[in-house]
């Protein structure tokens, strides 16, 4: 790994988005990070192949049963992340390099404190959140073993998502296609190892993940450091300032509770899909798998739309920003539509992978159906997700939460009125609804005050006035 760095250490790792090809910019940004998402999808998918396939049936039900629970505070680190990864690319954008590095450094210092409080509060109180979710009999000891495990690692798990963020905020991505390559050989090996092996069943999964996970942060420290040395500045003071944690939350706090609106709504929804049983759950469980493969490629081609953009504010070129929006819309829909045709083409086989040899049981059915007949409806979702980037690159923060909440209560709604009457073509039914509401808002707010270059002037004085 030192050895790594060191070969690497003549070669510049920070990127500024604005300037050269705006094409070969965005390619380079997002390839990389395409192939990191499809590897770290990868060894998450074998993660719930072999669980399914050498521990139980129901096996990936019971890694899965509290996922919404582990959702509520992916979203909300992950929408941290988003927005202090903007604050940090106007930072850059300026050259205010010193200022840059003293919030990174304060904003990890915190979060270090608040992770491990979360993980500490979850397993003390791990009964009633189990309770709440209503996980089936069948699967509730080897969730709670799973879950334990899991969550003491959040100050891994959930510090690797900020590090990700940060250094994508610098235009460093071209790492982490090597970092989620051995993070997936890790993963998967320490998988075969400790259930094929040492017969550990859901708590080998659990500690394979987190052995992965550690491996992949200390890398991207590595990085961290490099990209810091790369930038001059004068030399950081120790002490811990408040102030420059503060000086974000404008950005981060509002893109946070937007991304809990928004995934937050799969923990309310829980209890009314894992009330149907446990095939349910675990149907829902491989429909989900098959939504996040599927959505990986206009995630990660969005994202560099949301750090040009905030780059573009903070240089002071916004006559630059509409353009990449329409450039990162062809790439969004050029990369996701081959994705989507195969897995709606062969949803069955593709179903079958989660699942033991010869098992075409209820809960296999669930999921074939949700990728032949509502899987293709992705776009709608790709269209809505590159808006809200599009905006929170330009620091509209409270727009996309407001569009974001009113997707999840459409979701929730058509949920609780539909899943009593239709089960699970309720469940996939309010999904959709949830889509089509979040869409359908966030492209009349685009049309109306987001889509001049003089509605984005307007906009960016409203952010950083």
């Amino acid at each position: 790994m030192q050895a790594m760095s060191r070969r690497c250490v003549k070669l510049k790792v920070t990127r500024d988005l604005t300037t050269g090809n705006i094409y070969k910019n965005f390619l380079l940004f997002t390839l990389p990070l395409i192939g990191s998402s499809l590897l770290s999808s990868m060894y998450s998918t074998v993660d719930a192949m072999i669980a399914g396939k050498f521990i139980s049936e129901h096996a990936i039900g019971a890694i899965n049963a509290t996922g919404s629970f582990d959702m509520i505070f992916h979203a909300l680190f992950d929408g941290f992340g988003e927005g202090f990864a903007v604050f940090v690319a106007l930072l850059f954008g300026k050259k205010e390099y010193g200022r840059m590095k003293s919030d990174i450094l304060h904003m990890l210092l915190l979060l270090i404190g608040v992770f491990l409080l979360i993980s500490s509060g979850a397993i003390l109180f791990r009964n009633p959140i189990m309770d709440f979710l209503q996980v089936d009999p069948i699967l509730r000891a080897d969730t709670e073993i799973y879950f334990i495990i899991y969550t003491a690692g959040y100050l891994i798990i959930y510090g690797n998502i900020m590090l990700v963020h940060i250094l994508q905020a610098l235009g460093v991505t071209s790492v982490s296609f090597y970092v989620s390559l051995i993070s997936a050989v890790l993963n998967i090996g320490g998988n075969l190892l400790t259930v094929l092996v040492l017969d550990w069943g859901v708590a080998g999964l659990a500690f394979s993940t987190l052995f992965s996970a550690f491996v992949a942060t200390v890398i991207y420290l590595i990085m961290l450091r490099r990209a810091f040395r790369e930038l001059p500045s004068e030399k950081l003071r120790f002490g811990f300032d408040f102030s420059c944690v503060t000086r974000s939350l404008r950005y981060t706090l509002p893109a946070a509770v937007q991304k809990v609106a928004y995934h937050g709504v799969g923990f309310l929804v829980a209890p009314s899909i894992n009330g149907l049983g446990a095939d349910a759950t675990t149907g829902y469980t491989v429909s989900n798998r098959i939504i996040n493969m599927c959505s990986q490629c206009f995630w990660c081609a969005s994202r560099v739309l949301g750090c040009y953009a905030a780059q573009c504010v903070g240089a002071g070129k916004q006559d630059k920003i509409r353009r990449g929006l329409w450039v990162d819309l062809w790439l969004c829909f050029g990369l996701t539509l081959p994705v989507v045709l195969v897995f709606c083409c062969f949803a069955a086989p593709i179903s079958s992978l989660f699942f033991p040899e010869g098992y075409v049981g209820v809960a296999f059915q669930y999921a074939v159906r949700f990728a032949t007949f509502y899987l293709p409806f992705l776009f709608i979702n790709m269209l809505g997700h590159l808006i809200h980037t599009y905006l929170r690159g330009l620091g509209a923060m409270n727009v996309v939460f407001w569009v974001s909440l009113l997707g999840s209560a459409a979701r929730l709604a058509a949920t609780l009125l539909l899943v009593p009457t239709m089960s699970m073509e309720g469940v996939f039914a309010a999904i959709l609804c949830g889509w089509i509401a979040d869409t359908a808002a966030s492209a009349l707010l685009y049309l109306l005050f987001f889509r001049t270059d003089v509605h984005i002037k307007r906009a960016i004085r409203h952010a950083t006035k």
